[in-house]
């Protein structure tokens, strides 16, 4: 049903893009390949959309996507880093924000200014999170943005709401939690923090050079701004409570299990933590609870994009064609990523969805909402300092100094700048 839906979804926008495309004689096929990194019911739904592109547009302009699943985000980018140079390189290649820093240095990249696709209707927050001082690195894609998620039948019960702030989090965390139910679940890592962080003062950074996007990090800024040491102090407050879980694996099997009452997540798992959930009680979801009332700046966006190693008509047209409003209004209803076309929210398709499906509304008007210079931030050994924010939260609760704790996780950081600068001069 699925596959007969997406495809009579896109039928218009291929039939529209078949009749406008040239009728000259065929030349042959070129083969596009696609290195991405879709799960579960994400890969059926890239791996359609493709199929679909390759019997309608492609048959048409002799192109053919060649779609072929790497992994998850981080082992594509290490794939991409093995295949430099050896001819065995994708064409294009679906990544997230942590591979912005080697891709800004990399001569393979095409950039997507230097494939001259107009960009004019991608989501504002989605160019400013891709952009270096080198021009537009990479098309988002699977756009998405952190969300509270809660156990809606449990909060209906205890009579709260979901929290606007950690303050309130904190207060309502006794009442949500049970002997065998805890109020929250999980750790933040960069992915949260750049928007625990970004928000506050109405638009912060984790680090200079806009995060990294504006000639590469020199030096943390989350230290002398006291962004981090503000976000600590609420954290601290709401696990002192001591009805929540310290965990940095397995949260969503705690939420969807009702062993935990709520959890930060991203938008993209919102179909597959519906199904899990199976109706044993109603998800609710709400923007990210702010750390004080100076944060005002809304919410990163995250997920990935699609890098270029080839400049070409047929690159140029595969990814024009997946950034389309039809086509990203399909991959938006079959997966929970946010269209990053703002024509998408216009399509009739989508706009029907939303009315059905109101949860998935949530994520999209909370990116529609934020300032648009905020950014994902881009430092080198992303994933190693990813864990060690986890490491130094725990510490934090378990009774380190949140002073201390700061000046670690800066350290540790500003190390890893210095030491790919060294690398890289």
């Amino acid at each position: 049903m699925k596959k007969a839906i997406i495809a009579a979804l896109l039928v218009l926008f291929c039939i529209a893009s078949a009749f406008a495309a040239s009728s000259a004689e065929s030349k042959g096929t070129e083969t596009v390949t696609v290195w991405h990194s879709a799960q579960g019911a994400a890969k059926d739904v890239f791996e359609d959309i493709a199929r679909t592109f390759n019997e309608t547009v492609g048959k048409e302009k002799g192109i053919c996507i060649d779609a072929i699943y790497q992994g998850k985000a981080n082992d594509v980018l290490t794939k991409v880093n093995a295949a430099m140079g050896t001819g065995t390189l994708a064409d294009i290649a679906m990544m997230d924000a942590t591979a912005a820093t080697d891709m800004n240095h990399s001569s393979a990249l095409v950039t997507i200014d230097r494939l001259g696709i107009d960009t004019s209707d991608i989501l504002d927050c989605g160019i400013s999170s891709y952009t270096s001082e080198n021009g537009l690195l990479a098309l988002p894609f699977n756009a998405s943005a952190l969300l509270y998620y809660y156990n809606k039948t449990i909060y209906d019960a205890a009579g709260v709401s979901a929290p606007a702030s950690l303050d309130e989090m904190a207060a309502i965390a006794p009442k949500t939690a049970s002997d065998c139910r805890v109020a929250f679940a999980g750790v933040p890592a960069t992915f949260e923090l750049s928007t625990f962080i970004g928000a506050q003062n109405g638009l912060s950074y984790m680090v200079d050079n806009r995060n990294g996007h504006d000639g590469g990090a020199t030096k943390t800024l989350f230290d002398t701004e006291g962004t981090y040491k503000a976000f600590l102090e609420k954290w601290k407050k709401l696990f002192d409570t001591g009805v929540c879980s310290a965990i940095s694996s397995g949260v969503t099997a705690e939420f969807t299990s009702g062993r935990a009452a709520a959890m930060l997540a991203s938008s993209s798992n919102l179909a597959s933590v519906i199904s899990a959930v199976d109706g044993r009680f109603e998800v609710g979801v709400a923007r990210v609870p702010v750390v004080n009332g100076k944060a005002t700046g809304g919410t990163v966006i995250s997920g990935g994009a699609l890098f270029a190693f080839k400049d070409s008509e047929a690159v140029k047209t595969v990814l024009e064609y997946l950034v389309s409003p039809e086509v990203q209004a399909v991959w938006s209803e079959g997966t929970g990523y946010v269209p990053v076309s703002k024509k998408a929210y216009e399509t009739e398709s989508y706009k029907a969805f939303l009315e059905k499906n109101p949860l998935y509304k949530v994520a999209s008007d909370a990116l529609l909402d934020s300032n648009p210079g905020l950014a994902n931030v881009w430092v080198p050994s992303a994933y190693s300092i990813y864990y060690s924010f986890q490491a130094n939260i725990v510490d934090v609760l378990n009774g380190k100094d949140i002073d201390t704790a700061v000046k670690e996780m800066a350290a540790t950081v500003n190390d890893a700048i210095a030491a790919y600068k060294a690398q890289n001069n």
